[in-house]
């Protein structure tokens, strides 16, 4: 009963950042923002139902959306494919508004913000698509053990990259205080789940 209490506070916080976000939010970015992720999860959704593969909830959180599964194991096969809809899902929908930028800023925020949300998905960091895919795909290659060793050296060593990607901008450019906090709140989330895999 705990943790579904813990989940329902968690979607209610999202809920109510979002929609503070949206509220004063001028410049159309996090409509646009929200426009892409709900693109992205769509895409998820769509191969889940294409794959027949029975859901239990979607759960939005602070570092995205979690499809939960009903019943029983996906392959690795569904796994990868089910988390490859979404960024997939994502770089078409940025391409596909591509030819509309001139016709409003709106569009164009929402496929960049699009393209940038399929590409951070494919990184092979656990957690997000691209995670998710390689572990599924190293699973046929190699044990458990093995498998964890070489997601949480890889997942950190991609974080590494972002953080150092933030600061340069900090230091450098003089902007990217929120890749900044996103790189820390990535590294933070990796730290306090470091014992799963």
């Amino acid at each position: 009963m705990r943790i579904r209490n813990k989940r329902m506070v968690g979607s209610l916080a999202v809920a109510l950042m979002m929609l503070a976000m949206a509220v004063t939010d001028e410049s159309g970015l996090c409509a646009a923002a929200l426009l892409a992720a709900t693109v992205h999860e769509c895409g998820h959704l769509l191969a889940a139902r294409l794959m027949h593969i029975p859901l239990r909830s979607l759960r939005l959180e602070l570092m995205g959306a979690r499809l939960e599964v009903v019943g029983r194991m996906l392959t690795y096969r569904e796994e990868w494919l089910l988390c490859s809809a979404g960024p997939i899902f994502s770089l078409l929908f940025s391409a596909a508004l591509a030819p509309l930028w001139h016709l409003s800023g709106f569009f164009m925020r929402a496929s960049t913000v699009s393209f940038l949300l399929g590409v951070l998905n494919l990184l092979p960091i656990q957690g997000f698509d691209g995670g998710r895919m390689l572990s599924a795909a190293l699973s046929n290659l190699m044990g458990e053990r093995a498998r964890c060793e070489v997601m949480r050296c890889c997942s950190f060593c991609w974080l590494l990259l972002i953080w150092e990607l933030a600061v340069y901008c900090l230091l450098r450019v003089g902007d990217g205080l929120s890749l900044f906090c996103f790189s820390m709140s990535l590294f933070q989330r990796f730290f306090s789940v470091s014992e799963e895999c």
